[in-house]
């Protein structure tokens, strides 16, 4: 049973309350501001760098065509409803689907490198090294842009690759820092923000979305500025990941529904845009950057509401599910293409396996992939339950191609309640609850000597 790392919550819940804050301020044209403007440049050095490392984390191949397409759905539901919306406050927004508007493009690059995952997995050092490659000279292209979100899909697809291959352990390596280790790395991630602000280099660089060609400059100069700004980022990152702990509070909440906060906040930000826009007029802009750290907070807790989350999520579901309807091959579930891998594996090594032992609806085990259960060889046996096949072994160096692990001694075995497998005895009886009505389920396991060949994704 997997048990959710809240550290991951708890980084989405600052971060996203920094894309709202940051929102806020850029309402204010903050950089003009030496008050306004610190904030602005600590925020946008790697708030969404930091995102994308924790998106890669979560990442998975597995009904991939939903997963890529669910962000194209979010992406076409929220683009004419902003639209719409900032019209009703007099705005004018860019009308084109080719360039996706303000936030939005974050869904866009999410489905972009949602769909280089399969090929993270396969090759790992070859992508990891490619989207290193990419990131830092993809700013040559004078032809990508704001276009299709390529320009930032590119500058920040490293973190998105390397939080998939190390993500975890590098949240570990972080928490397990000594105070002082902590004290010092946070220090020069401040001092990385602190440069950028006393030297004014141009805020644009910290959004990603342009080539070099705009910024005017040679191409050791691109790429060198494109490296600091990318160091800045990981050291502010990993700082933040220093100091948090795996607790489940209200930010891990708000981290937990950070899409909804994500795609709503769009909509209170440009609804106070009018307000914003002539703040600094009538007040300093030490008051302006409370009322926004203030509306800030207030926001960010309201639409990180459950209910939101699940609307949205809702949505997205039905309506790809629909789309994807008339493609059954693309929805089909990973875990019984892996099943089916699984038995035309068996069946070329030649294992000694019932031939009953086949799959009938109905005839299903309450975790797993299908009847032989985990590759233990477990028959469905009339008025008893599930038994191993006779004959059937597992020998050392065979693969193990299911989710979850055989039994080995001592260890608990991934069925309700945890039983353990004796470490002393061959077999053992257990029973489980099944469904009103139905007689309970004996269920004998029989020890036998397992190599597993480690992480089926390698």
């Amino acid at each position: 049973m997997s048990t959710r790392d809240y550290r991951i919550d708890r980084a989405k819940g600052i971060l996203i309350f920094l894309v709202v804050l940051g929102h806020l301020l850029a309402r204010t044209s903050p950089w003009e501001s030496p008050i306004l403007g610190a904030p602005m440049y600590f925020i946008y050095m790697f708030h969404m760098p930091a995102f994308v490392f924790l998106a890669g984390i979560t990442a998975k191949s597995n009904k991939l065509a939903e997963r890529v397409l669910t962000y194209f759905v979010l992406l076409a539901t929220v683009l004419p409803l902003m639209w719409g919306w900032m019209w009703l406050f007099g705005l004018n927004p860019d009308y084109d689907f080719l360039r996706p508007f303000w936030y939005t493009w974050f869904l866009l690059s999410m489905a972009w490198w949602m769909i280089t995952v399969p090929f993270i997995e396969r090759f790992p050092r070859t992508m990891l090294v490619a989207s290193l490659v990419v990131g830092l000279f993809g700013g040559l292209l004078p032809i990508l842009d704001t276009e299709l979100s390529a320009a930032r899909t590119m500058a920040f697809w490293p973190f998105f690759v390397i939080g998939k291959l190390y993500g975890k352990q590098i949240i570990d390596w972080a928490g397990s820092l000594a105070i002082w280790q902590k004290l010092c790395l946070s220090a020069a991630a401040l001092a990385a923000v602190g440069y950028f602000f006393l030297d004014q280099v141009d805020y644009n660089w910290l959004y990603g979305s342009l080539n070099f060609a705009h910024f005017d400059v040679s191409v050791p100069e691109g790429v060198g500025l494109r490296l600091i700004v990318d160091i800045g980022a990981v050291l502010l990152t990993l700082a933040l990941l220093s100091w948090l702990s795996n607790t489940k509070d209200t930010i891990a909440t708000i981290g937990k529904n950070s899409l909804a906060v994500y795609i709503l906040h769009g909509f209170v930000v440009r609804g106070l845009q009018p307000v914003l826009d002539d703040s600094r007029n009538v007040l300093h802009d030490a008051v302006v950057l409370l009322i926004c750290v203030a509306l800030a907070v207030a926001w960010t807790g309201l639409l990180a509401w459950s209910p939101f989350e699940r609307a949205l999520r809702w949505w997205s579901s039905t309506v790809t599910g629909l789309l994807l309807k008339p493609f059954p091959f693309l929805w089909r579930e990973e875990s019984d293409r892996r099943s089916e891998r699984g038995r035309g594996e068996r069946g070329r090594r030649g294992n000694a396996v019932n031939p009953g032992d086949t799959y009938h609806p109905g005839d299903a085990y309450s975790e797993g992939d299908g009847p032989d259960r985990q590759g233990l060889g477990l028959q469905p046996m009339p008025g008893v339950g599930y038994q191993h096949s006779p004959g059937y072994e597992q020998h050392p160096g065979q693969q193990q191609s299911f989710a979850s692990p055989a039994p080995v001694a001592g260890e608990p075995y991934p069925l309700p309640g945890s039983h353990e497998v004796p470490q002393n005895n061959a077999t053992y009886e257990t029973t489980q609850e099944v469904p009103a009505g139905a007689a309970q389920r004996a269920v004998r396991y029989r020890r036998l000597p397992v190599y597993l060949s480690g992480d089926e994704d390698r």
